[in-house]
């Protein structure tokens, strides 16, 4: 799920490249095209400012493929295009068609800059567009339009950029919705999603990290494994639920003890791992008493209940040639010593 999701986010930001590239070469081709129409007519005018927006429709093609510049290269595209639509409606184009082409400026500005930013370069053309349509012929000689005409192509367009605004709409808030359910799903494959932990994934994989800059820097690591003592019984003697609650209220604590180059993680049911970097086995002792103590002392309050808590840990220290799961190994084993010497304790004892 997580990779379809990642999938679907990394295409949305792929296709408009594409997309813009396809409409610049459209729109060169089309502008060549009725520019050469124009020449034959005979209209040097038009034959010039179609051959010209052909030219800029190429370099937007051309910045959007060589330099990768997508906003650069959008900028060109819409507002050329912007500007030829103000001439087409200006001049009337060719027997006064020049203004049935302000159709695709809607979507296209959408497409390019969104639904919020997209509306506001369109409300900006509508204003210029009707100037230009209703500007007195007494004060600058420009294409005639029958009133009728002018109300029915504003309507008209004013529909068109409902409709794009609608479904533009439509597919922001798909994507957002895409993003959103990413980032869940990105979280609940990085931490355990009850106590806000890294999960043994994630811990593993830091395990690996460490284990190559062990190999590169001669630093020591060490790792502590941790169980919670009798928490079988929490469960049947309180429920699942307050058993939950001790293990959100233990991360907190183990959270709290630790330093911030250290890693605390679920393992699994209700064992911990601590990853120490450059800690030996001797300080690794230190930090695990610290941390048995802490939760010792730290009874924890559940739905009006009183829950004293106790917890065993193992030590163990990777070597430069050391394996992850020997290790892991190593400090299960003095886990389970710890359990069968009575529980509540650290081993290995290391004394100085």
């Amino acid at each position: 799920m997580l990779t379809q999701l990642k999938n679907q986010i990394e295409s949305e930001a792929s296709y408009k490249p594409i997309v813009l590239s396809l409409f610049a070469l459209v729109g060169m081709a089309i502008c060549a095209s009725m520019g050469l129409i124009a020449l034959f007519s005979g209209d040097l005018v038009l034959t010039t400012t179609l051959f010209f927006a052909s030219f800029i429709y190429f370099l937007g093609f051309y910045v959007c493929q060589k330099y990768n510049n997508t906003q650069l290269s959008s900028a060109i595209i819409l507002y050329s295009l912007y500007i030829l639509m103000f001439y087409l409606v200006f001049s009337g184009g060719v027997a006064q068609t020049g203004p049935l082409w302000i159709y695709i400026v809607a979507p296209v500005s959408l497409f390019i800059h969104g639904f919020k930013r997209g509306l506001l370069d369109i409300a900006v053309f509508v204003l210029i567009i009707v100037s230009i349509m209703f500007l007195p012929q007494d004060l600058i000689n420009h294409a005639n339009y029958p009133t009728e005409f002018k109300l029915r192509l504003i309507y008209s367009f004013l529909t068109i950029t409902f409709l794009s605004a609608l479904y533009e709409f439509t597919r922001d808030h798909a994507l957002k919705q895409t993003l959103e359910l990413s980032k869940k799903y990105q979280l609940l494959a990085h931490f355990d999603p009850l106590t806000n932990l890294s999960n043994r994934r994630i811990a593993y994989d830091i395990l690996k990290r460490e284990q190559s800059r062990i190999s590169r820097n001669k630093e020591v690591l060490s790792v502590l494994l941790c169980d919670v003592d009798h928490f079988k019984r929490i469960n049947d003697q309180h429920g699942h639920n307050v058993g939950d609650t001790v293990l959100i209220e233990l991360a907190k604590i183990f959270t709290e003890q630790v330093r911030k180059q250290d890693c605390v993680s679920r393992w699994g049911g209700e064992e911990f791992l601590f990853i120490l970097p450059q800690t030996s086995a001797k300080n690794a002792a230190i930090i695990a008493e610290k941390i048995r103590s802490s939760v010792e002392n730290h009874p924890i309050n559940v739905q009006d209940i009183k829950i004293d808590v106790t917890i065993c840990i193992g030590i163990a220290q990777f070597e430069e040639s050391s394996h992850i799961d020997e290790v892991i190994n190593s400090a299960d084993k003095f886990l389970y010593l710890a359990k069968e010497s009575g529980r509540n304790q650290v081993q290995p004892k290391i004394i100085e």
